[in-house]
C-alpha cells in the first residue's frame, strides 16, 4: 500500500516532547491514540454501524491520509507539536542556497518524522557574546531565507519587531532583493514528476535495463535496414528489421480497471477530474429529476486533444427498461390510493417520478399530457413506447468526436448526459456508455477509469450496469463524502455486494476531507491533549493576526503622510515594517496550514479506523483500503509554484491515490517487459544468429542436408505433439467439462425443499413488510426482520451442496494449467535432445537453434498462461452468478418477474396475491435445473474460448518455429546472407555487440 507522511511543525525537541507525552495514558477516557491503533487493531472488535461522532482520544496523533491493506500493523504517523515563538541563535556562517528549499519529511528511528528544511537553512548559525559586531546583513538574509522557504513551519522564528533591528544598510537592499527574487522556483508541479510506485518494475535499475534494450534494438534496426536486402520481395531479413523496429518501440500493454461508484453527490467527478489532472472535464453536479448518470470510461491516448466514443442502447436493450419504468408509472398513479404503508406510498411516488422524468427526457414533444400512459392499457401503452423509440433519430447523437480541447470535451460530455432546456430529446436515456480519451499520466500505463452509477440508482438497468461491471474490475473503489462514510448506504451497498460477490479488491475514497472547522472540532473531540493542540494552534493564529494589524497601522499612519514628509529613519522604518508584514502574513498562511492539517489528518485517521472496523470483516482477506481527499484543496493549490504548493498537495490526498491507482499495473508490466527482455528479443537474437551463419558457406553439403533432414523430422514431431488431435494442448476444454459433470452437474432434490422451507417463513411476516422485500427484488431490511436476501436463502442449500467440489475444480484447473507447462517444457527438452544428437556435427547451429525454441517455448508458456488466468477470472464471476443472491445472478434473473409482480400488486387481497407470485418463483419445477444448466453453459463457453485461444497461441509458436528453421533449410536464405557480404558482416558485427550488451540487462533482470 501506498502511504503519504505529511510534514510535521516544529522542531525535533518539540517532536521528542510530543512523543512523551503520548505515551502517557489519556485521563479521560478518550479513544486509544492513533500512535497506538498499530498494536490495539490486531484484536478483532465488534462495533455497531452507527455514525461516528469524533470524539478523540487526548494523545491522538497524525496519521498518514491511507490505511493498510493487509492487517493494521504499518501506519505512518507524524505527530504535530504545537507552535511556540522562540528565538534561535546565530552565527555569521550563511546557509548554502541548496539548503533553502523544503526537505521531504524524514523518518527517524522512533517512527516520527522531522521537518529538516528547517535545521538545514539555520545548519551553523550561532549567535554569541564572542562576536559583538557580527554582520547584521547576513543574518537578515539568511532569516529571510529561512521564512521564504519554510513552506512547512509554522513556528514563529522571531518578532517582526526584532527584525527591525537587524534590516540591513539602504546599500545592501537591491542585491538581497536580487538574491531573493533568484531562489523563487515559479514552476508548477508536473503530475509526470511524481514518485512512481515503489515496485520492481518501477526500480530504476529495471527501467535503465528496459530503455537500455529499446536502445539496442533501435540500434540493430538501422543496422538491418542499411541494405537493399530488406527491401527484396519475401525477404527473411525483411522480416527480421520489422521485427526489430517493433522491439525498438515496444510499450507494456497490460489494462487494469478501477471503478469509481457512490451515490449522487459524493463528489466521483470531482475526485475524477484530479486523479485525472483535469479541471472541470467530468460533469461534477447533477440537479436533474431523473438518474443522468452515464457509464464512463477515461482511456489514454498520446494525443493532446480529447476524444470522445458514444455507445447507444439498441432497441432491444431499451425496451425492457422502458417496460419497467411504464409499469412503475401506471401502478403508483392508477391504485395510490390502495397502498397500505406511508413508506410504500414513498417508494412508489419515487419510481413514478423517475419513470415520467425519463419518459419526459427522452420524448419531450410526445410525453406532454401525463394521462398520456394511464388511458391506455398497458399493451397499448408499450406499442406507443416502442413507435417512440422506432421513431427517434438516431443521429442525433454523435458516435464520435475528436480534436476536442478540454473545455469542449467538457461541454460535450454535458450534452451527452445532462437535460436540455431547448425542448429537443434529452441524450442521456438512450446512452449506455461513454469512452473519453485523453492524455492524462495516470492513464499512461494501461490504467481505465470508470465513473458508473451508484448501486442504489432507482434505474434498474443502469443499477444492473453498474453491477455487471463492478465484478469485473480489477479494483474498486466507492466514493462518500468524510463526514458521513461510516452510515452511507452507498458505501453498505458496494460492500455488500462484494460480500456476497466475494470481491477482495474494494476500498473506499473519503472525499471533502477538508470540510471541518476547528470550532467545531473544539466541541466534538474529547481528549484534553487534541483540544489543547487546536486551542494552542488557535492561539498562535490569533497572536499572528493581533501582529499583522498592528503592523499595518504603523505603516497605515506612516502612509498617512506625504513622501517628502518622511525622514530617512521614517522611510527605513516603513520599508522595516512592511517586510516585517510579508513576513508574518508567511508565518499566518503557515499556522493555518499547520492547523488545517492537524484537523484533516487526525480526522481521516479516526474515520480511518472507523471504517475499517466496520467493514474489514466484510471484505475477503481483510483487504479494504481506504483514503482520504480533498479536491478542493488540490485545485486551490494546483496552480500555485510546486514549492509552494506541494504540502497542500500531499494534504489533498490525491497524490496518493493516482500512486496507489497506478501500482495496479506495475506487476503485470513487470512480466510483459521481462518476456520482452528475455524472449522476445532473444528469439531475433537467435534468428539473426542463424542468417549470419546461412550466408557463411561454411557447411559441406553433405552436412546442410543433414541439418534440413534434422528440421524436416523435428518440425514433424513438434507438430503432432503441439498441434495434432490428440495433443493435450487441445484436450483443455475437454479435460474442463468432464471436470464439472462429474463434480458439479448433479441437481438434488433437497435444494427445492430447501426453498420452500424458506418461503414459508417469509409467508408469515406482516404484509408491510413483504411488500418492501417484494419492491426491493428480495434483498431490504428492516428493524423487526434485519437484513435479508431471499436470493441467497433460496439458493442457499444448492450453494452449500456446490461449493466444496467447485473449489476442488478450481483446484484441478490450476493442476492442469501447470501440467499443460510440463507438458511443454517436456516436448522442447525432447526437442534439445534430439538436436544435440542428430546434428552433433554442427554444434554452433544446434546451439542457435535450441536457444532460440527456448525463448520461443517461453513465450508459449506466457501466453498460455496469460489465457488460463483469463479463464479464472471469468470462472470467478461465472461462481457470483450461480452461487451468489446478487441482483443480476442467475437465481435473481430467475426471480426478476416474480417481484416485478409482486411489486406491482395493491388494495384488497394484495398481499395473498404477492405471496403467490413469490410462491410460484421458488416453487417452480425446475428451477434449479434451470440454475445448473446456466451454470454448465456458461462454464462451457467459457473453456472453449479457452481452447481457441490456447489452440490459436499454439499455432502462432509452430509458425514461429516453422520460420526460425526455414532461415536454415532455405536456400534462398542462404543466397539473401551471401549476396552482400559487406552488409553480413555488419550485421554479425552488431549482433556481438547487441548479445554482449545484453548480459548486463539479463544481470539486472535475473534472468
Amino acid at each position: 500500500m501506498v502511504s503519504v507522511k505529511l510534514p510535521t511543525r516544529g522542531s525535533a525537541g518539540r517532536a521528542d516532547s510530543g512523543a512523551r507525552q503520548s505515551s502517557q495514558n489519556s485521563d479521560d477516557g478518550g479513544v486509544t491514540p492513533a500512535s497506538s491503533t498499530a498494536a490495539s487493531s490486531r484484536h478483532n472488535f465488534t462495533i455497531p454501524r452507527t455514525e461516528f461522532n469524533f470524539h478523540f482520544s487526548p494523545d491522538i496523533a497524525l496519521p498518514s491520509v491511507e490505511w493498510p491493506s493487509s492487517g493494521r500493523g504499518s501506519y505512518n504517523i507524524s505527530t504535530p507539536s504545537t507552535p511556540i515563538p522562540q528565538i534561535p541563535s546565530f552565527s555569521s556562517t550563511p546557509s548554502s542556497s541548496a539548503s533553502r528549499h523544503v526537505s521531504s519529511p524524514t523518518p527517524t528511528s522512533r517512527g516520527r518524522t522531522t521537518v529538516s528544511g528547517l535545521d538545514a537553512q539555520l545548519d551553523g548559525l550561532r549567535l554569541s557574546s564572542a562576536r559583538p559586531s557580527m554582520d547584521m546583513t547576513e543574518v537578515t538574509d539568511t532569516l529571510q531565507a529561512v521564512v521564504a522557504g519554510r513552506d512547512s513551519c509554522s513556528t514563529p522564528l522571531l518578532d517582526p519587531r526584532l527584525l527591525n533591528s537587524l534590516s540591513p544598510s539602504p546599500g545592501m537592499r537591491s542585491a538581497h532583493r536580487r538574491r531573493s527574487s533568484s531562489r523563487i522556483n515559479l514552476e508548477k508541479h508536473n503530475v509526470r514528476d511524481e514518485a512512481p510506485p515503489n515496485d520492481r518494475f518501477n526500480l530504476p535499475a529495471f527501467q535503465q535495463a528496459l530503455r537500455d534494450t529499446k536502445r539496442l534494438m533501435t540500434s540493430l534496426a538501422d543496422v538491418l535496414g542499411s541494405s537493399v536486402v530488406h527491401n527484396e520481395p519475401d525477404s527473411v531479413m525483411e522480416r527480421l528489421h520489422t521485427q526489430a523496429k517493433n522491439l525498438s518501440q515496444f510499450e507494456c500493454p497490460s489494462k487494469r480497471t478501477v471503478g469509481f461508484v457512490g451515490d449522487s453527490g459524493a463528489g466521483k467527478s470531482s475526485l475524477l477530474n484530479s486523479l485525472l489532472d483535469c479541471h472541470d472535464l467530468a460533469r461534477s453536479s447533477n440537479g436533474g429529476g431523473a438518474c443522468t448518470c452515464v457509464v464512463t470510461e477515461f482511456h489514454f491516448h498520446e494525443n493532446e486533444d480529447f476524444t470522445i466514443i458514444v455507445e447507444r442502447f439498441s432497441e432491444a436493450e431499451l425496451m425492457p427498461q422502458l417496460k419497467s419504468l411504464l409499469r412503475d408509472y401506471r401502478h403508483f398513479h392508477l391504485n395510490r390510493d390502495s397502498f397500505s404503508s406511508q413508506d410504500e406510498v414513498a417508494d412508489l411516488e419515487k419510481r413514478a417520478g423517475i419513470a415520467s422524468a425519463t419518459f419526459q427526457a427522452m420524448f419531450p414533444s410526445r410525453f406532454v399530457d401525463k394521462e398520456t400512459f394511464l388511458r391506455d392499457t398497458e399493451p397499448h401503452a408499450l406499442s406507443t413506447l416502442t413507435s417512440w423509440v422506432r421513431e427517434f433519430d438516431q443521429s442525433m447523437i454523435q458516435e464520435r468526436k475528436s480534436g476536442l480541447g478540454l473545455n469542449d470535451c467538457s461541454e460535450f460530455l454535458m450534452q451527452l448526459s445532462s437535460d436540455t432546456s431547448s425542448g429537443a430529446a434529452t441524450l442521456w436515456p438512450w446512452i449506455k456508455k461513454i469512452i473519453v480519451y485523453l492524455n492524462a499520466h495516470i492513464l499512461s500505463k494501461g490504467l481505465i477509469l470508470v465513473d458508473l452509477p451508484g448501486l442504489r440508482d432507482l434505474n434498474a438497468a443502469r443499477r444492473n450496469i453498474t453491477e455487471r461491471y463492478l465484478l469485473r474490475c480489477d479494483e474498486i473503489f466507492v466514493v462518500a463524502s468524510e463526514g458521513r462514510a461510516t452510515t452511507d448506504e452507498g458505501v453498505q451497498s458496494v460492500i455488500e455486494l462484494a460480500k456476497k460477490a466475494r470481491l477482495s479488491n474494494v476500498g473506499i475514497i473519503c472525499t471533502r476531507s477538508d470540510e471541518i472547522k476547528a470550532t467545531e472540532a473544539l466541541k466534538d473531540w474529547k481528549g484534553k491533549r487534541a483540544a489543547r493542540q487546536i486551542h494552542d494552534k488557535l492561539e498562535v493564529i490569533s497572536r499572528e493576526k493581533s501582529l499583522i494589524r498592528d503592523l499595518e497601522e504603523d505603516i497605515s499612519s506612516l502612509h498617512d503622510l506625504e513622501p517628502d514628509e518622511l525622514s530617512e529613519d521614517e522611510t527605513k522604518e516603513l520599508q522595516q515594517l512592511e517586510r516585517s508584514l510579508r513576513i508574518t502574513s508567511k508565518r499566518l498562511s503557515d499556522s493555518k496550514f499547520d492547523l488545517q492539517q492537524f484537523l484533516i489528518t487526525t480526522r481521516n485517521s479516526v474515520v480511518g479506523d472507523r471504517l475499517f472496523e466496520l467493514y474489514r470483516h466484510e471484505v475477503p482477506g481483510s483487504q479494504l483500503k481506504v483514503f482520504c481527499a480533498s479536491n478542493t484543496i488540490y485545485w486551490d493549490r494546483r496552480e500555485e509554484p510546486k514549492d509552494k504548493s506541494m504540502p497542500h498537495l500531499i494534504l489533498s490526498g490525491m497524490l496518493a491515490i493516482r500512486e496507489h491507482c497506478m501500482a495496479m499495473v506495475s506487476e503485470s508490466q513487470y512480466a510483459a517487459a521481462k518476456k520482452y527482455i528475455r524472449d522476445d528479443v532473444g528469439v531475433l537474437l537467435g534468428e539473426l544468429g542463424l542468417w549470419v551463419q546461412s550466408g557463411q558457406g561454411s557447411l559441406s553439403a553433405e552436412r546442410k542436408e543433414n541439418i534440413r533432414n534434422t528440421l524436416d523430422t523435428l518440425e514433424r514431431k513438434l507438430y503432432l505433439e503441439l498441434c495434432g488431435r490428440t495433443s493435450r494442448l487441445n484436450l483443455v476444454a475437454k479435460a474442463y467439462k468432464r471436470e464439472f459433470d462429474t463434480k458439479l452437474y448433479q441437481p438434488q432434490d433437497r435444494w427445492s425443499v430447501a426453498a420452500r422451507r424458506a418461503s414459508y417463513d417469509w409467508d408469515a411476516w406482516h404484509h408491510a413488510s413483504y411488500s418492501a422485500f417484494c419492491r426491493n427484488y428480495g434483498n431490504y431490511c428492516t428493524a423487526k426482520i434485519g437484513s435479508r436476501n431471499w436470493n441467497q436463502e433460496i439458493i442457499e442449500q444448492m450453494t452449500t451442496d456446490l461449493s466444496p467440489p467447485w473449489e476442488q475444480v478450481q483446484i484441478s484447473l490450476d493442476q492442469q494449467g501447470e501440467e499443460a507447462t510440463e507438458f511443454i517444457d517436456d516436448i522442447f527438452e525432447e526437442a534439445d535432445e534430439f538436436l544435440d544428437t542428430e546434428l552433433n556435427t554442427s554444434p554452433d547451429t544446434a546451439l542457435t537453434i535450441a536457444s532460440t525454441l527456448s525463448s520461443q517455448k517461453r513465450i508459449l508458456e506466457a501466453d498460455i498462461e496469460t489465457i488460463l488466468n483469463d479463464l479464472q477470472g471469468h470462472l470467478r464471476t461465472l461462481r457470483t452468478d450461480a452461487l451468489s443472491g446478487i441482483r443480476t445472478s442467475f437465481i435473481g434473473k430467475a426471480m426478476e418477474n416474480a417481484y416485478e409482480n409482486a411489486s406491482h400488486e395493491s388494495g384488497t387481497g394484495s398481499d395473498a396475491r404477492r405471496k403467490s407470485a413469490i410462491n410460484s418463483g421458488v416453487r417452480r419445477n425446475g428451477l434449479f435445473l434451470d440454475l445448473l444448466k446456466s451454470f454448465k453453459t456458461d462454464f462451457n463457453e467459457h473453456v472453449n474460448n479457452t481452447q481457441d485461444g490456447i489452440r490459436e497461441a499454439v499455432r502462432s509458436s509452430f509458425s514461429a518455429i516453422q520460420g526460425t528453421f526455414d532461415i536454415i533449410r532455405s536456400d534462398n536464405v542462404a543466397l539473401e546472407s551471401e549476396k552482400d557480404p559487406e552488409f553480413r558482416g555488419r550485421v554479425e558485427r552488431v549482433l556481438a555487440t547487441t548479445k554482449e550488451n545484453m548480459k548486463g540487462v539479463y544481470d539486472v533482470i535475473e534472468v
